[in-house]
């Protein structure tokens, strides 16, 4: 009867020291998983990358912009330093491609500032195409939305038309677009790059306006407010000739 009192006491004793281990394994786990999630993370530049390392997202502070890529190819080169003095968010479509992004910018200097908020969407291995922006200095600001046509072509296509690899430069774009013979340079950079075609917001003068432009770029229908005074309506023919407006002109 005591061999079996005896027995009986060991295996409690045995199941008490299981259960405080599994209780202190418990509290070990529930400390480390707490751990490992913190509830702030400060980083300079966070990227999120699909599973073959390509870039989905990246967000990053003023000191380390990415620049643009198409095609796994650098979009201009010295990008990166344009962007530097600008947080960003910058939008990848998984491919590697960028198709738009984020910037909230302020450059104080001697002369004031110049402030940014600029929320761009790109086409298909195409430029913006979709811009929401804010731009401010000292003499005012403008806000609004602006939508562009792009021509269904590659990027790069249109830059070999005009003789250059992918990854020029800002100065080596403007010296190419330059050797365009004037005449005919406006209509030969629709052609390449597209045009705006609408713009909703407000001026530098406080006006807000919407502005309607055909495919050449013309404006061809203008509505506006003007801060003070009698607000219109305009048609304008291919030649920028008033056709109509409402109110009528005395």
């Amino acid at each position: 009867m005591e061999a079996g009192v005896l027995t009986t006491v060991r295996r409690l004793q045995w199941m008490v020291a299981l259960l405080a281990l599994l209780w202190m394994a418990t509290v070990a786990w529930l400390v480390m998983e707490r751990n490992s999630t913190p509830a702030v993370l400060a980083v300079e530049r966070l990227e999120i990358v699909e599973p073959d390392g390509k870039p989905a997202l990246v967000l990053a502070n003023s000191q380390r912009p990415i620049a643009a890529t198409l095609d796994g190819r650098q979009i201009m080169e010295g990008q990166e330093e344009e962007r530097r003095g600008v947080p960003s968010i910058i939008f990848f479509d998984g491919k590697g491609d960028e198709v738009g992004g984020m910037l909230f910018g302020l450059v104080e200097g001697e002369n004031g500032f110049q402030a940014v908020r600029h929320l761009s969407l790109d086409g298909y291995k195409q430029d913006q195409t979709v811009v929401l922006a804010h731009y401010e200095n000292p003499e005012g600001s403008q806000s609004g939305l602006i939508v562009s046509d792009r021509p269904k072509m590659h990027m790069f296509d249109a830059y070999a038309e005009l003789g250059l690899e992918p990854g020029a430069t800002r100065e080596q774009t403007r010296a190419a677009i330059m050797q365009l013979p004037e005449e005919t340079r406006a209509a030969r950079l629709r052609e390449l790059f597209g045009t705006n075609r609408a713009f909703l917001g407000s001026s530098y003068e406080d006006n807000a306006m919407l502005v309607l432009r055909d495919g050449e770029g013309r404006r061809r229908i203008v509505i506006e407010a003007p801060k003070q005074g009698e607000a219109s309506i305009s048609v304008l023919d291919e030649n920028g000739e008033t056709v109509l407006r409402l109110p009528e002109n005395n």
